[in-house]
């Protein structure tokens, strides 16, 4: 009964799979960002969405000092990073912001709803196909729960106030802690690590990379699966740990002619990239002393 069970809901979805493939590849369902999904589309994925997030942020734990706060420095970060799509009190988000599908949500909504965990879950990985990038490994731990802790105030704190903190923040700025307090620095490199910093500063969009889902007709940089047995980097530098951690923080202080954009890599997860590069070209510069895999 159970195997006939089972073979029925395998042959359902697949029925639903290859329905729902006939239905967007027929040109049925409107891609375009200018319409909304279907109502009953847009409420499932909510769904879904809120259910995963609300079981995955329980694994992020609340730092026992944490509280909503509306601070110069915390409007310093959050003006850096979420103004563009989110807006703020009395501010809009920018002009490119108003076209994306699905807007970016008023987060003073967010602050009323959701609890600290699932704030901090939003923005340490992300959310696929909706616009939010994941800041693991591209800002501080610190920092990302100031800006969750500025979430949480949105909802008491008035335009006005606000105001009043954007034109105190700016000195704020050079007091911040930088990305390098997001995981532990080894002197060696952490190759899995590395892999996940690549995918989160976006090495993909030009490069094709083993172990990383990519495009696989990329023309803009060479692939990468080489890249740590090669005799030189850039073909100006001999291939070295070190050359390759420099390279990668700062491609065009190595190359000036060079189309490498510099991403704000800092040093200890640039050794991660390294390390990546060198474990899946089999060279072995980075197998010594590797950290343990962080699991988030």
């Amino acid at each position: 009964m159970r195997q006939t069970l089972r073979i029925m809901l395998v042959s359902l979805g697949s029925l639903a799979a290859a329905g729902v493939l006939a239905f967007v590849a027929g040109g049925f369902y409107d891609i375009t960002a200018i319409k909304q999904h279907p109502a009953w589309v847009f409420h499932a994925i909510g769904i879904g969405r809120d259910t995963l997030v609300a079981l995955q942020a329980d694994a992020d734990e609340v730092p026992e000092d944490f509280a909503p706060v509306a601070d110069a420095r915390n409007v310093a970060l959050y003006r850096k990073h979420c103004t563009q799509c989110h807006g703020a009190p009395g501010v809009a988000p920018e002009e490119f912001a108003l076209g994306m599908m699905p807007v970016p949500s008023n987060l003073v909504a967010a602050g009323r709803e959701r609890p600290p965990e699932e704030i901090y879950w939003f923005i340490r990985y992300g959310l696929k196909m909706s616009g939010m990038p994941a800041w693991s490994m591209r800002m501080s731990e610190a920092d990302m729960w100031r800006i969750t802790a500025l979430v949480e105030a949105f909802p008491t704190l008035s335009p006005e106030a606000y105001a009043e903190l954007v034109e105190a923040g700016p000195q704020q700025l050079d007091s911040m802690t930088s990305v390098a307090e997001a995981g532990p620095f080894t002197p060696f490199g952490n190759p899995e690590r590395g892999r996940k910093a690549m995918q989160v500063h976006a090495c993909p969009q030009c490069h094709m990379i083993e172990g990383i889902v990519g495009r696989s007709d990329l023309h803009v940089g060479p692939p990468l699966d080489d890249a740590g047995a090669r005799k030189y980097i850039a073909g100006v530098v001999p291939n070295t740990p070190e050359n390759m951690i420099r390279w990668i923080m700062h491609p065009q202080e190595v190359d000036p002619l060079s189309a490498m954009p510099d991403l704000g890599v800092s040093e200890g997860i640039a050794r991660d990239m390294a390390a990546y590069l060198y474990a899946i070209a089999g060279t072995g510069h980075a197998s010594v002393g590797a950290a343990p895999v962080d699991p988030r």
